[in-house]
């Protein structure tokens, strides 16, 4: 859950740094015309899902 949290993070607010020098990521080239918003709402997402999981990670390791 982390990794994904991760990934999507830097995917989000990467491809808010790459707009900037006219660039894209091949696998979010549909949402171009999107930006910002759409790099910030997949950052915070990929964000909260790996403190989610982070969390949900020591909650199990502290229960064992």
């Amino acid at each position: 859950m982390v990794r994904i949290g991760i990934w999507l993070a830097i995917l989000g607010f990467g491809s808010l740094l790459l707009q900037q020098l006219d660039m894209h990521f091949m696998i979010l080239a549909w949402a171009d015309s999107m930006q910002p918003w759409f790099g910030i709402v997949l950052g915070a997402i990929g964000v909260l899902i790996a403190l989610g999981g982070a969390v949900a990670d020591n909650t199990v390791r502290d229960e064992a």
